[in-house]
């Protein structure tokens, strides 16, 4: 029964080689479990200490060697199994009848096959959990054919090698991507579990909590709507909006709503509020009584408190609060259902996993915000708080890259298009001559945008998007990134602080994936962006 639910068997054995050289050596309760799985699904075999297994087990397709069975062999095993590093050594002895001295395995390492991206499926090598397309609400997303927008579908298969990597890694229990190009989604999958050891799948609708990408599809969009009705003016101080804001510092008096979105107040980046009070009003208080940490307009400081403001604003002069703003504004009008601040309790079940708190909380969180000053504040706030999937984020990125218009769509529309419920009416969402101004650098002192950041440096946008892209992160494991000049918009979506934020090892893999997704296309010249 076990053997019907997968798709692929990984057997480890571990026989010392004292234990001899023949078939024998394998004890018979697991040869006829072996050969079971090999009847029943193809099967790699990893023997940890005994290179004369195979004899009792020929029917294997895959047999991989590993001298040792300490914890640095099995680690190295499986790296190499999943494509983290390259499998390169040759046989010392003879395996008679089947291996001569010097046989062996050439395959090199994921990253290394970016160039030629010759490599087969890896959700098919590796049968790690996978889904792709389907859901409550998207279930009948489709997707396009790649080449049919300029991709390589084979070098596509690239990502899901880095993303199945990454589970091996433990660098997040579950992950979902979405990559279209041209308004079309041509990659929709999603792999590993909601939590650790529960079995439970992630799907490409199922929901994550996005930290700061709150702060660009919720807080920054909010603004950007509002300028286009004329109701917000980024170089309007504050304290027009909000009279009560500048009581710590009168230097704050000077602040502008483009000091905010540019990160530019003198703010601190954060505060440990969460372990001294709770509720909104407590929250203004502290933020209006905190001083500033440098002149306004002098220098960049990337801060929580800024976009805390701006939610404000956004709710002064709209009369309502930032989730119904939203919701009626932004997310029903494009179909956006999944997304949401405070998700219902019943959704938890299709909710990824994040922290287990051990400081403010004592239990993990699972279903709620992460972000400890959002949770203290309620759930919703200006700079986290919003939960949502890859298959919404994608209607996000397609009126983005449109010119901030999103299209009437049904399910008979064109193959890909973003569309997990009817949309009766094309609609614009954002003036196009706002986009652009919150889409383009601020200066060249900073990556930074209004509200959005630019790709510079080892960016998380990889090396490949151009310098017309723009981008965000949330420190939960993830990220969007759209590129006008190539028409292409990546999300991945993890959960990497499940169960501990200590773990940093989604950081290449987010890079990876963005440059293996900017390289997999074929219908133009694609060349390392020279970073500013």
């Amino acid at each position: 029964e076990a053997l019907e639910r997968v798709d692929r068997v990984i057997v480890t054995t571990y026989v010392s080689a004292s234990a001899g050289s023949s078939a024998s050596a394998l004890p018979e309760p697991l040869r006829n479990l072996i050969a079971s799985a090999v009847e029943a699904r193809p099967t790699v075999m990893i023997s940890f200490g005994n290179p004369y297994l195979l004899a009792a087990v020929q029917e294997v397709e895959s047999y991989m060697l590993a001298w040792g069975d300490r914890d640095r062999s099995q680690r190295a095993a499986i790296a190499a199994l999943f494509g983290e590093e390259a499998i390169t050594g040759k046989l010392p002895i003879p395996l008679p009848p089947f291996n001569e001295v010097g046989d062996g395995l050439d395959r090199p390492k994921v990253s290394d096959r970016l160039a030629t991206m010759e490599i087969e499926d890896p959700v098919v090598a590796a049968g790690i959990i996978a889904a792709r397309g389907g859901g409550p609400r998207g279930r009948n997303q489709s997707v396009a054919d790649p080449e049919s927008v300029g991709f390589s579908s084979e070098r596509l298969m690239v990502v899901d090698s880095l993303i199945l990597a990454g589970i091996a890694d433990s660098a997040f229990s579950g992950a979902a991507v979405a990559i279209g190009r041209h308004g079309r989604l041509v990659s929709l999958n999603a792999f590993g579990e909601l939590q650790y050891g529960t079995g439970r799948p992630v799907t490409p609708t199922s929901i994550f909590d996005l930290a700061s990408v709150s702060k660009v599809v919720g807080t920054t969009t909010a603004a950007m709507m509002l300028i286009g009705d004329g109701d917000l003016n980024l170089d309007v101080n504050v304290v027009e909006y909000l009279p009560w804001w500048a009581s710590g510092d009168e230097r704050k008096n000077k602040v502008t709503v483009r000091d905010l979105l540019t990160h530019r107040t003198g703010l601190i980046p954060f505060r440990t509020w969460y372990l001294e009070f709770a509720g909104m009003d407590a929250y203004k208080d502290a933020v209006a009584n905190e001083p500033l940490q440098s002149e306004p307009g002098a220098r960049t400081a990337y801060s929580d408190l800024g976009i805390m403001t701006l939610a404000w604003i956004i709710e002064a002069i709209s009369g309502q609060p930032l989730d119904e703003f939203l919701e009626s504004r932004l997310w029903n009008p494009m179909g956006m259902l999944e997304t949401r601040y405070r998700p219902d309790p019943t959704l938890r079940p299709r909710i990824a996993a994040t922290e287990i708190d051990t400081v403010y909380r004592n239990e993990m969180v699972w279903g709620t915000v992460h972000d400890e000053n959002a949770d203290a504040m309620g759930g919703v706030a200006g700079h986290a708080g919003l939960f949502s999937t890859v298959v919404d984020l994608s209607v996000f990125a397609r009126m983005m890259l449109n010119e901030g218009v999103t299209p009437a769509c049904n399910a008979e529309g064109p193959a890909g298009e973003p569309c997990p419920v009817r949309r009766i009416e094309t609609r614009r969402i954002v003036d196009v001559a706002v986009l652009d101004e919150f889409t383009t650098r601020f200066d060249q002192t900073s990556s930074r945008a209004l509200g959005w950041d630019t790709p510079a440096g080892r960016s998380s946008a990889g090396d490949y998007f151009t310098g017309r892209a723009f981008g965000h992160t949330g420190y939960t494991g993830t990220s969007i990134w759209m590129d006008p000049e190539l028409d292409l918009w990546v999300i991945l979506l993890t959960n990497r602080v499940h169960p501990t934020r200590e773990n940093q090892k989604h950081v290449q893999i987010r890079r990876a994936v963005a440059d293996a997704a900017v390289l997999s296309i074929t219908d133009r010249e694609v060349l390392p962006r020279v970073n500013r």
